[in-house]
């Protein structure tokens, strides 16, 4: 298990934190940050190590720094607004603090709490006062109650969210299996991964990598050599993906474990993603058995994710634990009385409903399943079980029924998913007329 280190910023007030462990590659990796509920002002740099130590505990739930520097070049503190009450942090590249200030051509007054280690703004240009007193008043006597004003506007961005802390309960050894096959390139053997990223701002950046976190080797995704990229400005202009085919990454690097890193800039904010780890295998019968594909095909906006997929091609494919088939057949038959009170056939129909089940399900693969996978406006199912009244179940197209029940239970974190779905084609008909 991957190890790291919390180096202190400052040693000789808090020391540093050694030798602790996190499952994969950690978001914040080489930043700055503070641990949540503790001191702001107490930081480290949270350093990768390697594997194999002797751990003396796990990551605490963390935070960044608005700066990504043990010295930062500006200091920052906390002020609440004279009028409103409502308060705010402000960083202030000069040594001098102000007691009471206003950000020079706006009307809001401000006085001094607390130091603080996160600035929601930088203030370049303010005028100093001694309270909020001398600031309102001097505020009356300037621009503010009469004078003309100008409106402007901020683009609201959301950096990605911290993963949930650790709270030390199993997820029962769950293996993220994905298969390729060297000698066979028919789709059924051959897994494929899907990461995108949506910018809000022009000049935020994404750079997909394909760790080695075996050997901790990154290589870039940024041309076909692993799989499909598509940069900015195709269909989607702000929409930007790499869809990683495992068969030539088993062709060039070999079988092994591998995550999917994303290395983002959002507002000049530097932001490591690191996606599960990936287990990679060739294809066999016997790997693939007990285990469900789900491929998706992602079209039209997400409106809770505000990303719009229309026309991308972006597509993806899940591979879980589980068992898809039980085929249940039903009819429906449509007659035509006759004078003579008999009936003849006018139609006969039938419609097939399948059940799919994953089992022992961590809630990191369930998330993805539910709020995203399942949004697919074309899904493909491929059983590979052995016991299985077919063996048919290749690629085949679907359409989601609905859902039959979760099963959660008390002694783990995994959840049984229970679904329905029907061929996404109905056409088992026949026409009398």
């Amino acid at each position: 298990m991957p190890c790291f280190n919390l180096i202190s910023c400052n040693p000789g007030l808090y020391p540093s934190i050694l030798s602790l462990c996190w499952k994969g590659q950690h978001p914040y990796s080489g930043m700055v940050v503070y641990i949540t509920g503790q001191s702001p002002l107490e930081t480290y740099t949270l350093t990768f190590i390697g594997g194999g130590c002797v751990c003396t505990g796990t990551v605490p739930d963390l935070r960044p720094t608005t700066e990504n520097s043990c010295a930062p070049t500006y200091d920052i503190f906390r002020y609440r607004n004279c009028e409103t009450g409502a308060e705010r942090n402000f960083g202030f590249p000069a040594a001098a603090v102000p007691d009471t200030f206003r950000i020079t051509g706006d009307c809001e007054c401000w006085t001094f709490l607390n130091e603080e280690a996160i600035a929601d703004e930088l203030a370049t240009a303010f005028d100093s006062y001694a309270d909020c007193a001398e600031c309102l008043d001097a505020r009356a006597e300037a621009i503010c109650p009469s004078a003309e004003r100008t409106l402007s506007y901020a683009v609201r961005i959301k950096l990605p969210e911290a993963p949930p802390p650790n709270r030390d309960f199993s997820k029962c050894c769950y293996l993220n299996l994905v298969l390729a096959d060297l000698t066979d390139t028919d789709s059924y053997h051959n897994d494929f991964t899907g990461s995108w990223f949506k910018r809000e701002t022009p000049n935020s950046t994404v750079d997909f990598k394909l760790l080695d976190v075996d050997t901790a080797t990154l290589y870039s995704l940024n041309s076909s050599t692993y799989g499909t990229f598509v940069d900015f400005g195709g269909v989607q202009p702000d929409l930007s993906y790499y869809i990683v085919d495992w068969r030539k990454v088993l062709t060039l690097l070999g079988t092994g474990n591998y995550q999917i890193k994303r290395e983002l800039t959002i507002a000049g904010i530097a932001v490591d993603l690191f996606s599960d780890t990936y287990h990679l295998k060739h294809f066999s019968i016997q790997a693939a058995d007990k285990t469900v594909r789900i491929d998706t095909i992602m079209d039209g906006k997400l409106v809770a994710k505000d990303t719009d997929f229309k026309n991308s091609g972006y597509t993806t494919s899940m591979r879980l634990r589980g068992f898809f088939g039980r085929a249940e057949y039903s009819f429906e038959q449509d007659n035509i009385a006759k004078r003579d009170y008999s009936y003849m056939q006018n139609t006969m129909s039938s419609k097939r409903e399948y059940k799919f089940q994953g089992l022992q399900i961590p809630e990191c693969i369930t998330d993805e399943l539910w709020n995203f996978i399942l949004f697919g406006s074309e899904l493909y199912i491929s059983d590979y079980n052995g016991n299985n009244h077919s063996y048919r179940y290749e690629v085949l197209p679907v359409k989601l029924e609905g859902n039959a029940g979760t099963e959660f239970f008390v002694t783990d974190r995994g959840v049984n998913v229970n679904l329905t779905f029907s061929d996404r084609t109905e056409n088992d008909r026949k026409l009398n007329c």
